[in-house]
């Protein structure tokens, strides 16, 4: 039981890592992000003022100590605020994770390294890297427009407040579909980047405890 919930979690900090890499990632891409899908034909300003714009709403997301979003640019409905302060509350959930399981997970990692042990833990981790991989496929087969409402139904039930109206909330227009299919792809990279990590790690101590055990035995 104990190994089980080591196991459970690192990979609960190496989610929340591969989130903050996702969303810190979908930061610094968002300036070629506004020339790759052409967003300053969506609205009336400039580059310049729309990063601006982008970097007051990211600031607002990740620091926990702001706690008012005001863009210049953007007015905000009372439903898109809603929206946002759900998003930052996750966003700050993801940074808890990553920060209490820190130091426990790098504790457990190291050991099961150093203890060539890690290959106990295979089967766990080979199940983590292949769940995302099958939720990648379907997504795939349905769409990502679809999957993009279905992902925001599971996370958000019976909440309709991340359906912007332009009108009302035109900060989504320069938040296209597009660029929440990179932010999604960075995270998958990056988590299956880790996951297979750990599996390349547990076969190969795998293979010397198994080589070493038939030196033993001969």
């Amino acid at each position: 039981m104990k190994n089980k919930l080591w196991t459970f979690g690192t990979w609960l900090w190496l989610l929340s890592l591969a989130v903050l890499v996702a969303i810190y990632g979908a930061w610094l891409i968002y300036p070629l992000e506004v020339d790759w899908l052409k967003l300053t034909l969506q609205v009336t300003i400039t580059k310049a003022n729309l990063l601006k714009n982008f970097n007051v709403l990211m600031t607002y997301l990740t620091n926990p100590l702001s706690h008012t979003l005001a863009m210049p640019d953007f007015p905000s409905s009372a439903s898109g605020l809603k929206h946002f302060g759900d998003v930052k509350h996750l966003f700050h959930l993801a940074q808890a994770v990553f920060i209490l399981l820190a130091y426990p997970s790098w504790h457990f990692l190291k050991n099961s390294r150093a203890e060539k042990s890690l290959f106990l833990h295979q089967r766990a981790f080979t199940l983590a890297a292949i769940l995302p991989i099958v939720i990648a496929v379907v997504g795939l087969l349905i769409g990502f427009d679809q999957f993009f409402t279905l992902f925001h139904e599971m996370l958000f039930p019976g909440d309709s407040s991340w359906l912007f109206n332009p009108a009302t909330d035109p900060i989504i227009w320069v938040l296209p579909e597009e660029y929440f299919m990179h932010c999604f792809i960075i995270f998958f990279v990056t988590y299956e980047a880790l996951m297979l990590s750990l599996l390349v790690i547990a076969r190969k101590q795998l293979a010397e405890r198994l080589v070493h055990h038939g030196k033993e035995k001969g």
